[in-house]
């Protein structure tokens, strides 16, 4: 390939380049043409340049043919286009091209005239691979070009003709066929225009400009003779699927942050939170114990979600005392505190009855049996248990079922449930310790946003401290106001802030992060003394008291306000008593159930200790104390808490 031919390849790479980066840096625009996949035919005009530079031997004379000539022929064929995008579009095309055209010079020998013609029949077959890019201008509907041209010579015939005027001679001295005729190997770029007839129909005006990569021929004697093209043309092509035009895209938008932060004092009303007292105190907590072990829909055996089998994997090994003091955490482990305390009162009965929903779940299924029989078999298995100590019994609904109409009610009834004549085998978990940290206030309410204009593919919500993970919530699509109960001892004995970080990352790949800090003040015993502050005992009670929908104490419950909660309660004590209830239910209605609740703890209470100051509180299902997509903590929630803070002498 000599220099010229170097150059044209050179020029029509950069042009290609340049086209497809506009292309990619284009790519998304609003309201763009997308033309869907089409066949169809194209023609159009031929302007073939022919540009020779050979010299052409005749009757041992040599004739210099250096002249650019132009001449006009055709191009027809069939086209295809497939769009890969709404930028790219591929085209392909096959068909005839002709590039036929004539070479003139005028030649003048002593007192000789003569014009000497090279008559070219120049008929190839075309194959045409082409990028289109569409959608780089604000006119949408126009669209460049770059790509290739490869001719396979069908016809490459040759006439020479000399006219000699003194004296005048016409005559046809040489024909036959170019010899070493070579495949065209062209380079295109060009520019085209899309009209719609109709929804599926297109007129396609196109111009385009071919440059060669080579000659047409290899034979010295025709060396150099190059045809580029100037061609005009049109397509009419259909549609393979109906056109549409790409809707515009809206600019995608991210916004995350807190409206507020806030806490509820003992009285269960909301202010904005400044910071966080962190205290040592004499600290006592009753953990309950919930009665059931939920199952999965036709499932014999508890999830993973709902029991965690600890003595499973440490043979035995299980302590009580290592339990984390978190009501949620403690009944995920029934089994394992059922199985140790059976273990230390060997003399023991249990009472394990397996339930069904009455709905998917049918009794002759024998399914209540099978997850009966499951915690029969753990409880020997694991820990030894005398088998003659344990009583098997089925049934279909539960004696006392929950709420039947909606899915969260049918959840709670697949069970198993658990008594025993002896109270200590189900008795509340105590933590009691001289020296417990608390925080004050216990009940953070964090209200988060997110603002996309895309979906929320997903977020986190994280509460730390020194590094510490302390809280780390999950979620995708609308986030709502996260509530963080902080359980005694969970934050450190420092002046430490709490730092708490949201991310959030929508469908666009857009990610935001955002996040804030709470003061917080420690107040140690000899602080408090050093300061004169007043000290003070506090103790704290969850009972399950009630049944779904009930406000009646249950005598177990009955046995364990009097076993553990009188005691505590002094002359001067102030109790401040709680109600809650689930999020089944409106909530106008679970208002009024969780004011029952309260006001029936108080009348025994009261009715026990005369001088003690006594408030209650129905706070129903506003405040979320445990986790209400859990069975486990809809039971939980159906419950008073007590406080009985009483000044340290």
């Amino acid at each position: 390939m000599n220099t010229t031919l170097l150059n044209r390849y050179y020029i029509f790479l950069s042009i290609t380049f340049m086209l497809i980066l506009f292309g990619n840096s284009v790519h998304g625009q609003d309201s763009n043409f997308v033309m869907p996949s089409n066949l169809g035919i194209y023609g159009g005009l031929n302007f073939n340049m022919h540009t020779p530079s050979f010299i052409f031997h005749i009757n041992n004379r040599n004739i210099t043919f250096n002249q650019n000539n132009s001449n006009l022929w055709f191009h027809l064929g069939f086209i295809g286009n497939y769009p890969l995008n709404e930028t790219f579009t591929v085209s392909g095309r096959i068909g005839y091209n002709g590039l036929s055209g004539n070479l003139s010079e005028n030649v003048t020998y002593l007192d000789t005239f003569s014009t000497n013609t090279i008559t070219a029949d120049l008929h190839y077959i075309e194959i045409s691979p082409v990028m289109q890019f569409h959608n780089l201008l604000p006119v949408k509907r126009l669209y460049f070009l770059a790509g290739l041209e490869f001719g396979i010579p069908i016809s490459t015939k040759y006439t020479f003709k000399q006219n000699q005027l003194t004296p005048i001679i016409n005559q046809s001295l040489k024909n036959g066929d170019i010899p070493d005729a070579t495949l065209r190997f062209a380079g295109a770029i060009g520019a085209g225009y899309i009209f719609n007839i109709n929804d599926n129909s297109f007129l396609i005006p196109e111009i385009s400009y071919r440059i060669p990569f080579n000659h047409i021929s290899g034979n010295r004697d025709f060396t150099t003779w190059d045809v580029p093209q100037l061609r005009v043309g049109v397509a009419l092509t259909f549609g393979l699927e109906k056109s549409k035009v790409k809707p515009p895209e809206v600019y995608s938008n991210l916004e995350i942050g807190f409206r507020e932060v806030n806490y509820y004092d003992k009285e269960r009303q909301k202010h904005t939170l400044q910071n966080i007292r962190v205290e040592d105190v004499q600290y006592t907590e009753l953990f309950p114990m919930v009665p059931y072990i939920f199952c999965d829909e036709n499932q014999p055996a508890p999830s993973d979600s709902t029991q965690i089998l600890t003595g499973k994997s440490e043979k035995g090994e299980f302590k009580i005392d290592m339990v984390e003091p978190d009501a949620m955490k403690i009944n995920v482990k029934t089994l394992d505190i059922i199985g140790k305390r059976m273990t230390g009162n060997p003399d023991a009965d249990l009472i394990i009855t397996g339930t069904i929903d009455n709905k998917k779940e049918k009794p002759e299924s024998q399914l209540p049996l099978r997850r009966a029989e499951f915690a029969k078999e753990y409880l020997v298995n694991i820990y030894k248990i005398n088998p003659d100590k344990i009583n098997v019994k089925t049934g279909g609904l539960p004696e006392k079922p929950s709420a039947q109409t909606v899915p969260e009610g049918d959840a709670e009834n697949r069970r198993i449930e658990l008594s025993s004549s002896n109270p200590k085998i189900l008795a509340p978990i105590i933590l009691k310790g001289e020296s417990q940290t608390i925080a004050e206030p216990n009940l953070v309410e964090f209200v988060p946003f997110i603002n996309s204009s895309d979906s929320v593919t997903s977020w986190q919500f994280e509460i730390e401290q020194a590094g510490q993970t302390i809280r780390n919530v999950k979620g995708s699509g609308d986030i709502h106001p996260i509530q963080f109960v902080i359980i005694p001892n969970e934050l450190k004995k420092s002046q430490i802030p709490i730092d708490y970080v949201l991310t959030a990352t929508n469908t666009k790949d857009l990610k935001r992060t955002v996040s804030g800090s709470i003061p917080t003040e420690y107040f140690s015993f000899t602080r408090k003394k050093s300061e004169e502050l007043p000290d003070k005992t506090i103790s704290k009670y969850s009972l399950i008291l009630f049944d779904f929908d009930k406000a009646e104490i249950s005598d177990k419950d009955k046995a364990i306000i009097e076993e553990n909660i009188l005691p505590e309660i002094k002359f001067n004590s102030t109790v401040k008593i709680y109600g809650y209830t689930d999020k089944i239910g409106k909530e106008d209605y679970n208002k009024s159930l969780s004011e029952r609740r309260a006001a029936a703890v108080k009348d025994l209470l009261s009715s026990k200790v005369k001088d003690a100051k006594f408030e209650t509180y129905g706070v129903g299902e506003n405040e979320v104390i445990f986790d209400n997509n859990s069975p486990i903590g809809r039971q939980l929630s159906r419950t008073v808490q007590i406080y009985v803070i009483t000044p340290r002498q």
